[in-house]
């Protein structure tokens, strides 16, 4: 199975090295890695890294920020199944054989979400997102329970006449929006319970930023009286499904990671470096967004 993974770019060399290290080891039998790089004009180094690496098809052009960013690395894509992978997030071990493998088995559906460890800026455990189908009425709240770096898509959602791409007009909520097109013209989605990626909480993610609680509050203040009114019966309903299934319990577990290194020439461990993760907590301190 070929995988399109697009990672927008912009003035993070030191993360999309760590970045490009997980996507590059997940190739194996029955897995092809088309890694397309779309970067908006970093003067970082970026350019120069990404002109030696052969295993990467590294754009270097203008965008409209990070969702225009995507769209163009999707529309030059060629996979059968697509992802968006940020430049401070890493793929875990097997994590695409996992999704062929579950695509394989599913014919039908169109959009898979994983689960999603959340660490910071050292790859160090700061807490997890379990993935949950999203209802329509989370949706409508602008709600978004699935990470993007755990979220993987059939080419048919964005190539072809039913494509949906992402509405430039979003800054932060791009990706919410997009779901929540496909999901309302059919498109099904289904979890799988496994942790496939890490996101990194810099601080500064769109996701958590100014603009995004500015963009959610436009999301809400569009609402009709009923739904602001049945708003509190749809997040009980959400609760409700999150405690069957088992989003707020976890057994302790293990993770393996890319580290930076100054000392190598690559800028980049040799080796994944294994963390273990002794209590689990759903809890993402100081998170604005919460889902």
């Amino acid at each position: 199975m070929k995988f399109t993974v697009v990672t927008p770019s912009f003035g993070q060399l030191a993360f999309l090295k760590l970045n490009a290290a997980s996507v590059a080891d997940q190739r194996g039998p029955g897995v092809e890695v088309e890694h397309v790089v779309q970067d908006g004009g970093s003067r970082d180094g970026t350019r120069e890294w990404l002109a030696e690496r052969t295993d990467i098809r590294g754009v270097a052009e203008a965008d409209n920020g990070m969702y225009d960013a995507i769209n163009r690395g999707i529309i030059k894509g060629s996979g059968e199944v697509f992802s968006w992978l940020n430049c401070d997030e890493q793929y875990l071990p097997g994590a695409l054989d996992m999704v062929r493998e579950f695509f394989e088995r599913n014919p039908k559906i169109d959009i898979a979400a994983g689960d999603t460890i959340v660490v910071d800026g050292e790859g160090e455990y700061m807490c997890h997102r379990k993935a949950v189908v999203p209802s329509a009425g989370i949706l409508r709240l602008g709600r978004l329970p699935v990470q993007s770096s755990s979220l993987f898509f059939r080419e048919r959602t964005v190539k072809g006449p039913k494509a949906v791409l992402f509405d430039t007009k979003w800054k932060a909520m791009g990706d919410w929006a997009w779901l929540k097109e496909l999901m309302e013209n059919g498109a099904r989605l289904e979890r799988i319970p496994k942790f496939l990626s890490t996101f990194t909480d810099t601080g500064g993610n769109l996701g958590i930023s100014p603009r995004a609680i500015r963009e959610m509050r436009e999301v809400r203040a569009a609402l009709t009286p009923v739904q602001r009114a049945s708003a509190p019966v749809v997040r009980a309903g959400d609760y409700l499904r999150k405690i069957m299934d088992g989003y707020y319990f976890q057994k302790p577990y293990d993770y393996a990671i890319y580290d930076a290194d100054p000392s190598a020439h690559s800028g980049v461990s040799s080796a994944r470096r294994s963390r273990h993760v002794a209590k689990p907590t759903f809890d993402w301190k100081g998170h604005m967004m919460g889902h």
